[in-house]
């Protein structure tokens, strides 16, 4: 319990403040909710503030959130480049199950009444936040959402053997025709990336100007690569950006050359890729998994498929009104489209 838990600053400190100290002196921190990359990813460090809670003068429990305005509106979102946020704690030693539970639910009452009001707000939590209930009770919603995920990278010939037969025939034809080169060369990967997009004629869902400032404190952090996959030809056939933490490597972009996609050459790079992180982090994100295709590459890697959760809540009968508007018209669009493709 930690009834009587209040957020007290020093002269002159401000949660955001409090939250960088946190940051730098915690090595359990997940990546995207690193002042730094909140910082690049939220369009400024203005863009973005921290509810906390102590105990003692300790940070016991944080959670950062991207406040934007749409319109006439105020809304909580997700930065670019950011699969989850959420809630970090630092729980007591030997608690019982149910002692955690109530302690979860006290921390998560006392950031919940910190945030501010907005008109929308929807985050993604992590992975590993599996309680929601008292965002539940204050009004939120919730949609389960999925990625893939390797939780143990020390047993290679496990993962391997876990790959489905077409990966592992892939792997090995990379491996024959392919080779695996590290670049810093953003703009090249860039140009890989965006060709996955081209191909499908889908707006690339990030901009170069958050990726290239970005990749610059990456690199300074040590928590990057970009991986390469050349014939003898030297002609790129896919590109792999990844990312990590102490505790789990995430795979946060990748592209193909569609003019080279039967090279086996995007299996041949992630099987690098994993092999490689398991030197700097113990697990390994695939970041992504709930658009049938990519959902169906990821299943066929072996990985474990891991429920996130999605947090909302709307508030205001004009955002309402103009929300549910927009879904509606979401999906006559989609309807429309359909019936079209489907008679041409």
């Amino acid at each position: 319990m930690i009834e009587g838990t209040v957020v007290r600053m020093n002269a002159g400190q401000t949660a955001k403040s409090k939250y960088r100290q946190l940051c730098a002196s915690n090595t359990d921190m997940s990546l995207f909710d690193q002042d730094w990359w909140l910082d690049i990813t939220c369009g400024g460090a203005d863009n973005w503030d921290v509810c906390l809670v102590e105990r003692d003068g300790e940070i016991i429990a944080s959670l950062p959130y991207y406040k934007v305005k749409k319109y006439l509106f105020n809304v909580i979102q997700m930065p670019e480049l950011t699969l989850t946020m959420g809630i970090w704690i630092r729980y007591p030693d030997n608690q019982s199950a149910e002692l955690r539970l109530i302690y979860e639910r006290e921390i998560h009452h006392r950031l919940i009444e910190q945030m501010p009001h907005v008109d929308y707000s929807y985050q993604h939590f992590n992975w590993n936040i599996t309680n929601w209930t008292a965002f539940l009770w204050k009004g939120f919603k919730q949609t389960t959402r999925y990625t893939y995920v390797f939780e143990d990278l020390t047993d290679f010939d496990l993962i391997y053997a876990n790959f489905r037969d077409n990966i592992r025939a892939e792997i090995r034809k990379g491996e024959k025709l392919l080779r695996v080169v590290e670049s810093d060369d953003l703009e090249k990967f860039h140009e890989i990336n965006k060709k996955t997009f081209d191909r499908q004629n889908v707006p690339m869902p990030h901009s170069i100007e958050i990726l290239r400032p970005l990749d610059e404190a990456c690199r300074l952090h040590n928590c990057r690569k970009i991986w390469f996959a050349i014939d003898e030809k030297e002609q790129i056939h896919s590109a792999i950006y990844m990312v990590w933490d102490n505790n789990c490597a995430y795979y946060l972009l990748g592209g193909a050359d569609p003019e080279l996609r039967k090279s086996g050459s995007h299996s041949f790079l992630l099987w690098h890729a994993i092999k490689e992180m398991s030197t700097v982090t113990k697990a390994f994100d695939l970041h992504g998994g709930m658009h049938e295709p990519v959902e169906r590459f990821f299943r066929a890697m072996g990985a474990l498929q891991k429920p996130y959760f999605q947090v909302t809540k709307i508030k205001g009968k004009i955002f309402k009104l103009a929300y549910y508007m927009k879904q509606a018209l979401s999906q006559v669009t989609a309807v429309i489209t359909l019936s079209v493709c489907s008679y041409l």
